[in-house]
């Protein structure tokens, strides 16, 4: 071989090898990288695991605090209902009372009695 032939397969050999080393030092870590994503995997598991337990608390205590604000609301309801149920009975009877007026009035239009 000449010197020539020799410097050309020496540079071709160190540019492969340089070419390569990435290649190669991933390879070499890629070992560890699948670890490192099934670990990664496992803890993002367990962070949803916990937001999920307390987006769960979150809505149950919601609900609690609901249904008891329903509980009150229906003690007072009650007061509130009595009212309103005497006011239109009174309505309704004045009502009625002013439709009786309203007939009698006619009918001693019609009759001319007083």
């Amino acid at each position: 071989m000449t010197r020539q032939r020799r410097a050309i397969v020496a540079r071709v050999l160190i540019a492969t090898g340089l070419a390569l080393a990435p290649a190669m030092a991933c390879a070499a870590a890629s070992g560890s990288g699948p670890d490192q994503v099934t670990q990664g995997a496992k803890q993002t598991g367990k962070g949803i695991e916990e937001t999920a337990k307390g987006v769960g608390k979150s809505v149950k205590e919601g609900a609690s605090a609901v249904g008891q604000r329903a509980e009150r609301a229906g003690e007072g309801a009650d007061a509130v209902g009595r009212r309103l149920h005497s006011s239109a009975k009174q309505f309704g009877d004045a009502l009625l009372d002013g439709v009786k007026f309203a007939g009698r009035t006619v009918i001693r239009f019609f009759t001319g009695s007083r």
